[in-house]
């Protein structure tokens, strides 16, 4: 037999997990629940947004980002929004600027209070293969696309192109001079339908800013994209269309919703911002008092008993408790004062044959002699006990009585 030294065998019997590795374990993996919750709260606004698309986080040709850099360097008020709904009491100007395939009920429900103005699509841009954020070739969309969006937005309203590449003189629509664009490939116009006004046309014809109410259409995003505004004619042009869109003393809102970059809030979004961040703390903080209190546990967990117990005693006790919770303890003294007169008759040898009229005749008679209160009046007392007080103090008297006439204090 070969023998096993003390500390080799204290050794192999001994937990093959350190305390403090366990410990290491538990941290990472609460750190990591942590960051999975507040990546999935605040995940969306971690997006960058620079795919390429024709919306305000797209440094491509197609994009706003530029726009938004001029307008800041000149001392504008610029923000991007991603949620769709604008709540500002200074009331900016919000532009939109759909995609293709965008419903025109998706664009009715961008809400804000200011005035807005709806960037017509144009360009069907390709990605480039390597660069992040590029888009490489430039493909004009159909204009029978953009027809449906057009439609839900301005009713009777086409648009059409003059299919050159060369500059424009902007007209107000009274036909006095606005501005003079650069090149600008196949400028696309507005025919206008029914409840819109031209504001701004094409010399030669067509409409290229237009208005109905509070809301505007831009026939053309190359007058406010990168591409577009790399011409300092073109540039000047967009600043000031985008300035008669805004009014005099406002900001600008660039809206991203429709460009498939929307962030609406969720639970846990509010949970981690105030005023309900104190409400996460404090439950965050009372899940861990808990956890401690787990862990300074003295002893094995004590099993929950049986709501019902078993047995006689269980009988009993659960049969007590229906009689409390009906509030009929006091109906059960006359039933005692029964049970002690049955006692009474086997003590003193009554004969089995007296009715107990006369039974109770003869207890009250040695009951006399004995100088004791008879029984009659002890039952009587008994069964006009209408409370749980009156019920125990006519159960002593019986108590007594009883020990008194089978004898035994004696």
């Amino acid at each position: 037999m070969t023998l096993v030294p003390a500390r080799r065998a204290r050794k192999a019997g001994s937990n093959p997990f350190s305390p403090v590795l366990v410990l290491w374990l538990v941290a990472i993996g609460v750190l990591a629940f942590i960051g999975s919750l507040v990546m999935g709260a605040f995940g969306d606004d971690f997006k960058k947004g620079d795919n390429g698309g024709a919306h305000a986080l797209s440094r491509s040709a197609v994009g706003y980002a530029g726009i938004i850099e001029l307008l800041r360097g000149t001392g504008q008020e610029v923000s991007i929004d991603r949620t769709g709904y604008t709540d500002n009491p200074e009331k900016p100007l919000v532009v939109l600027a759909p995609q293709v395939f965008a419903s025109p009920e998706a664009v009715q429900e961008v809400v804000n209070d200011g005035a807005r103005l709806i960037v017509l699509p144009k360009w069907a841009p390709g990605r480039h293969p390597t660069r992040t954020g590029w888009v490489r070739g430039r493909d004009t969309l159909p204009t029978s696309l953009v027809a449906d969006l057009l439609k839900g937005i301005a009713e009777g309203t086409r648009l059409g192109d003059d299919g050159a590449n060369r500059s424009r003189r902007l007209l107000w629509g009274n036909g006095e001079p606005f501005a003079t664009t650069g090149r600008i490939d196949q400028l696309r116009t507005l025919t206008l339908g029914k409840g819109w006004r031209p504001v701004i046309v094409a010399e030669g014809g067509g409409v290229v800013l237009a208005q109905s109410n509070n809301s505007f259409i831009l026939s053309d995003p190359d007058l406010i994209n990168t591409h577009g505004i790399s011409d300092n004619a073109t540039a000047r042009a967009g600043l000031k269309l985008l300035a008669l869109s805004r009014g005099p003393g406002r900001g600008t809102v660039f809206d991203v919703s429709l460009n498939g970059l929307q962030n609406r809030r969720n639970m846990l979004e509010v949970m981690l911002q105030p005023p309900f961040l104190g409400v996460t703390l404090a439950l965050g903080l009372a899940a861990l008092l808990l956890g401690m209190q787990a862990l300074g546990r003295f002893g094995p967990p004590i099993e929950k008993p049986r709501a019902i117990a078993l047995g006689k005693r269980g009988l009993a006790d659960n049969t007590a408790a229906l009689i409390r919770l009906a509030r009929r303890e006091h109906a059960m003294v006359e039933r005692y004062a029964l049970w002690v007169r049955a006692e009474a008759a086997r003590a003193v040898g009554a004969p089995h044959a007296l009715s107990d009229t006369d039974l109770e005749a003869l207890l009250d008679r040695l009951s006399v002699q004995q100088n004791l209160t008879p029984f009659t009046t002890l039952r009587t007392r008994a069964a006009a006990a209408k409370d749980i007080g009156a019920a125990l103090e006519a159960a002593r008297h019986l108590h007594s009585w009883r020990l008194e006439m089978t004898r035994e204090r004696r």
